[in-house]
Parts: C-alpha cells; structure tokens; sequence
C-alpha cells in the first residue's frame, strides 16, 4: 500500500487565506502542504529546488499574478494548478478563466472561515480536486492531439451519419454537459460554430458559486456564437449558447424554454442529469447530447436515456480528455452514439443540423 502523501504549494499572497488552505489541506491524511509562495515569482523561484504534486494558486498577486505564473509553469515543467480565487471580483474572474486557457485544472473559490455555512462543503471540493488533479496527465501549454479514427458503435452506410437521425429530422436543440477540463473543451467546440448556427446550445458546465457568470463571459470571447448565462423562463434562441447558473439546475421544454430547478444543497454544481433527462423528453430523437471531460458519472445515464429516445449522443474520446470520467462512464453502459476527439466534435454538430445532409 501506498502510503506517500501528495505534496501541495500553496500560492497566495494572503497569509490568512494560506494558513486556512493549510488547515484545510493538512486536515486530510493523504495530502501535505510541503510549501507557501506569496506571490508569482516566490512560486517559480521554490519550483527551482522543489517539485510539488499540486499546486494551488491564487489569481490577484503582487509582481507576478496567477495568470502569468500559470502560463511560465505549463510552457515549462507543467504541474497539475488548482485556481483558489475571490469568485465576486469580475476582473479576478476572467483572468480565473484566462489561466484556464493557460493549462489550469479548475477554479474553486476561496474558502470563508468554519463558521461559514458552506466551509465544509468548499473546504471538501478543495481536497477531493487536489486528489483528483493529481491523477490527470499533462503537457506542456494546450494539447496537440493527433486525430485518431473516430469510434463508431453504430457505423451506417455511409459511415458517418448514423441511422437514428432521421431523413428530414431536423435537431432543435444541443445539450452538452461538461466537468474537469471541460472549459477550455467548450471553447474548442463554440469556436468553430459560425453565428448562423441553426440551434440554441445549452451547457451545463460543473463551476463553484460566483464563477457562472464569468465563465459565460470568457466563453463568449472564444466564440463567435453568443454565450449568456441562463435565465429562467427565457426562450432560447437558434445560434445563441446558454450556460447553466452555479445555483440552480437547468432543464429545458419541447420550445426550447429554460426552466429553473433548485439545488439540494448537496454540492456546490448545477447538474448534467437534469439537463440531458429534460432534453430525452422534451425533444427525443430531434435532440444531441454531448459529454464532455470531467470527473464523475453525472449525465451517463441520462444520455442513455436520451439515446433511447431518438437523440444523436457523443461522448469525447480518451485520448482528448483531460479526466476520462464522465464520458468513460457514458460509454460503459452503451450511451454514446458516436465517440470522439475534441477537434472532431463541432464538425459533426455542423453536420447534424445541416439540413441538406439530413434530408
């Protein structure tokens, strides 16, 4: 039995904030904090004589912000980084998203004191994503996968438009659900959709409290589509991309309504089931559902539902992901329509909602 503990930096130029993720992450007996930076440059000088498992890394920093200090780590000797931010701060929020892009795992917001209703609940997600992160494979900056044979369980004749779509079918509407690394997956997708494109998009994207928002802005930069954060009984429209509140569920009806479900309390994410069960009966066989990268299983059972009513399911390859949970599970118990690499994914939405190719 392995009993050595994962080694974690703690990035922030806090000292309050340092000594309460050092609480909190010496609390767990497989994890120890081996090291502070108060800043950027105190971080890479410390990794110029120590290699931690983890590192945890705060965006707003004197001389070298989190940002930057992300992009020298994964452009050199990449090391799984966790972003612990003020969630509230816009400015901190995008730049959050930015060091994302820039090869981070996840943003997590920054623990309040025990007395806080939700520090058990925060202080959790700070450890189980350490011990997450730990396991994920890295390379240096943004992956440059080669482009594998795209897995096909159900080839049709023409081997490549399955036979569950329908001739004249048209889809109403795409749901993709995404967790770990699932960020900077969705910008790869959104990015190469025109403004033209003929359905709304809803995503719900597993993000802590105070980061929905500033996450549908940042991805409404990487795309030309344009990216909201849902409202409640709003009407989605065709070309428009709707991201799911940190605070309550999404589900969605037959004319592409949002509606509002609450939380149990449970977690600090908006569900992937909820939305992929609401789009198997609101649109059957006119639906796509997407999975993403992400730890877990929320949503595997659910595209399998929505497979067995009609709807065109893909689940993103092993090989693209940066943890093949979610999508590992949906594949496991026959939920994919079509296994893909990232890069491959909007090519076959194109071709799913292009009229002529499906009539």
């Amino acid at each position: 039995m392995n009993n050595k503990k994962i080694k974690v930096l703690v990035v922030d130029d806090s000292s309050v904030a340092r000594e309460l993720l050092t609480f909190i992450i010496d609390s767990d007996p497989q994890l120890k904090v081996i090291g502070y930076a108060n800043d950027g440059e105190a971080a890479l000088k410390f990794l110029e004589h120590e290699t931690p498992d983890v590192i945890t890394m705060d965006i707003f920093m004197p001389k070298l912000d989190g940002f930057e200090t992300t992009r020298r780590i994964m452009e050199t000797h990449p090391i799984p980084i966790i972003i612990i931010s003020a969630g509230y701060d816009s400015s901190q929020v995008e730049k959050s998203f930015r060091a994302i892009n820039a090869g981070a795992l996840a943003i997590l917001p920054k623990p309040a004191g025990p007395g806080d209703p939700l520090y058990s609940i925060v202080a959790q997600e700070i450890v189980e994503t350490i011990k997450v992160a730990h396991g994920v494979k890295l390379i240096k900056r943004r992956p440059q996968f080669a482009s594998p044979p795209v897995y096909n369980p159900e080839r049709s004749a023409d081997g490549y438009i399955e036979t569950n779509i329908v001739s004249g079918c048209s889809i109403k509407a795409i749901a993709i659900g995404a967790s770990l690394g699932g960020p900077p997956a969705l910008a790869a997708i959104l990015s190469e959709l025109s403004p033209s494109f003929p359905v709304p998009i809803f995503i719900v994207q597993h993000i802590a409290v105070g980061f929905a928002q500033g996450f549908a802005d940042w991805l409404d930069t990487m795309t030309n589509l344009n990216v909201v954060l849902a409202k409640n009984h709003e009407q989605a429209k065709p070309g428009w991309v709707y991201v799911a509140p940190e605070t309550h569920h999404m589900e969605v009806t037959a004319d592409n309504a949002i509606a509002y479900i609450e939380h149990n309390k449970e977690h600090l994410f908006p569900s992937v089931a909820h939305l992929f069960r609401s789009m198997a009966y609101a649109h059957g066989p006119r639906g796509v559902g997407v999975i993403l990268t992400g730890m877990g299983k929320d949503g595997a059972a659910e595209l399998l539902l929505m497979k067995k009513q009609g709807a065109f399911t893909i689940a993103q390859d092993e090989e693209s992901c940066v943890m093949f949970g979610m999508p590992k599970e949906a594949i496991a118990i026959g939920a994919a329509t079509r296994v893909v690499p990232i890069q491959k994914i909007a090519s076959l939405l194109k071709q799913l909602t292009d009229k002529e190719i499906l009539e």
